[in-house]
């Protein structure tokens, strides 16, 4: 009796776990993000929604209403612990992140694919660089790729049950989608030919009505920025009007022709365009930066392997490094499931090719890419990568067999990728954001201006105010949001009242205009009255930095803190 139950409870347990694989996934991959996901604010817009969020205020155009209501509710868990705010907030995208990941696998089931193959899929995606990298942050990326799955995943539902209900239930998902980030409509294509293929199609026209009115119901979140913005929230980005803060109106508009069309990257488009300005050289540009180098080194990052491909180092381009030689396994089995899909279906093929392409390609087109960009942009093209795992599940679910040796084979392809990716993707110990955007604060004096230009010194700053409440006396203005002339009213009715500073990024663009009357102070520069000729001399600010030796410093902390040695005479000190 005794030999015979224990077979019989582990079949009863393989059994469980193969029929609730979809939470095991979600359970696992949930798991990877939060032990990994970031601490504190990270850089770019990530203390921007964290802090609007935090305090229901407008963000940038063309906003985010539904992803900042959903934050804002998580956050509320904090129960007034300043410290927890951001974890809080970071946490909703990797929970997101872990569902979208499980989400595939179900998706691969649904495109016919077995277990294994389907599992290869979810944990490629799931330990790509662009998913991980979204999926630890306060970004809008991981939440809008949860609802891209969403939509394709209860579009091929409908397709299997012709649940009339799923059409109004799809309307309003695509609706609340757009309340996180508009990338979610590049699903429309693949969807609609789900819909379309689905015949009988729907022969009341009550359920196409309602499926639009749901789909209008999902965009009622957007009524939020308006009435916040009519609130006076501390920080409000609404602009003129609302309807021009839909349209992005503060932001420059790429046109399709020219490729080459900002005119001051003139300085570097002979790097891409074979030296020529006409219709052959903006096919070169187009063809060498904006696709190969905006997109196909994005596709290859992404499931070939950064140290696979040292497009940066000193050596020039290298397909191989042996360390990570066999990180190349996603890639090419995603290209023999790209390769083979057509033959097991072909409505699958094109719906995965449809997400493939306005997700990628014809996404690129569109943007139009400026020659250079002032971060990666590697984030916009997720979708894409998400039909590429969806392949990479296909090309395995065809390469599986009843040889062990093989599956596990496959099962290394995530495995390497875990390995590869896992050292700088792991922010759990990361300090730098944090740190150096607290000393910006730190080296003005009480009660002080700070004038700033970019992103990265002045988000991570509105978070420490407006969640952490630390030097809430030091009044931060951006340049680009406030105007230019706001800034020079603002210093002339100053007069030296109170004390002004300009951060790093704004004294490299505009220092000559208050020539031998800045002093550098750390990462920022105090604004004196007129000098007498002798430049001031710095001053030093006693800081406090709490970065490991063991932690990984991104590319933007490393301007920094390079910033910082180079301003103060002092290398950062590491614990």
């Amino acid at each position: 009796m005794g030999t015979s139950s224990a077979p019989r409870k582990e079949g009863r347990l393989l059994s469980w776990c193969a029929s609730h694989l979809f939470v095991l996934i979600f359970a696992f991959a949930s798991c990877i993000y939060l032990l990994t996901m970031d601490r504190s604010a990270s850089w770019w817009d990530c203390g921007e929604f964290i802090a609007t969020g935090w305090t229901l205020s407008v963000g940038h155009p063309p906003g985010a209403p539904f992803y900042q209501l959903v934050t804002h509710l998580v956050m509320l868990l904090s129960f007034g612990n300043p410290m927890l705010v951001a974890p809080l907030s970071n946490a909703v995208s990797a929970l997101c992140g872990g569902l979208t990941v499980a989400l595939l696998y179900m998706t691969l089931r649904e495109l016919n694919a077995r277990r294994l193959g389907s599992l290869v899929g979810a944990l490629c995606y799931l330990f790509c660089d662009t998913a991980w990298f979204s999926a630890v942050e306060s970004e809008v990326y991981s939440m809008a790729m949860l609802f891209c799955s969403l939509d394709v995943y209860v579009a091929l539902c409908y397709r299997r049950s012709r649940n009339l209900r799923l059409l109004p239930l799809l309307g309003l998902l695509l609706g609340l989608g757009v309340g996180v980030h508009l990338m979610t409509l590049l699903v429309l294509p693949a969807v609609g030919l789900i819909v379309i293929a689905s015949r009988p199609w729907p022969r009341r026209a009550n359920i196409l009505v309602l499926s639009l009115i749901f789909f209008l119901l999902g965009l009622t979140p957007y009524a939020v920025i308006p009435l916040r913005a009519a609130a006076n929230p501390p920080i409000n980005e609404l602009g003129k009007d609302f309807a021009s803060y839909l349209r992005r109106e503060q932001y420059e508009k790429a046109p399709l022709y020219p490729r080459m069309w900002r005119q001051r990257d003139t300085a570097h488009w002979d790097e891409w365009n074979a030296h020529r300005t006409d219709l052959l050289g903006n096919a070169v540009y187009y063809t060498t930066y904006q696709l190969g180098y905006m997109y196909g080194r994005y596709l290859m990052y992404n499931f070939l392997g950064r140290a696979n491909l040292a497009y940066r180092e000193a050596d020039g381009f290298s397909l191989f490094n042996f360390k990570y030689s066999l990180f190349i396994l996603p890639g090419l089995i995603g290209l023999w499931g790209l390769l083979r899909h057509r033959r097991r279906s072909r409505l699958g093929f094109w719906v995965v090719l449809l997400m493939f392409l306005f997700g990628g390609l014809i996404l690129n087109l569109y943007l139009n890419h400026p020659c250079y960009e002032p971060r990666e942009r590697d984030y916009v093209y997720i979708l894409s990568f998400y039909a590429f795992a969806l392949w990479i599940g296909i090309g395995a679910d065809e390469l599986a067999t009843r040889r062990p040796a093989r599956n596990i084979l496959l099962l290394l392809a995530p495995l390497l990728m875990a390995v590869g990716n896992w050292p700088d993707h792991d922010r759990s110990r990361c300090h730098s954001v944090h740190d150096i955007a607290l000393n910006h604060l730190e080296c003005c004096d009480q009660d002080a201006i700070l004038i700033t230009l970019g992103d990265n010194d002045t988000f991570p700053l509105w978070y420490l105010q407006q969640v952490e409440g630390r030097r809430t006396d030091v009044s931060v203005y951006n340049v680009g949001l406030t105007g230019w002339s706001n800034i020079m009213k603002m210093l002339e009715e100053n007069d030296m009242q109170r004390p002004v500073y300009f951060s790093h990024f704004f004294y490299q663009r505009h220092s000559r205009l208050f020539a031998d009357q800045l002093r550098c102070e750390g990462f920022c520069w105090r604004l004196l009255p007129a000098a007498d000729g002798q430049p001031p001399a710095a001053k030093r600010h006693p800081v406090e930095w709490h970065i490991t030796r063991g932690e990984y410093i991104d590319p933007v902390s490393r301007i920094f803190l390079d910033i910082w040695q180079q301003n103060t005479g002092r290398a950062v000190p590491r614990r």
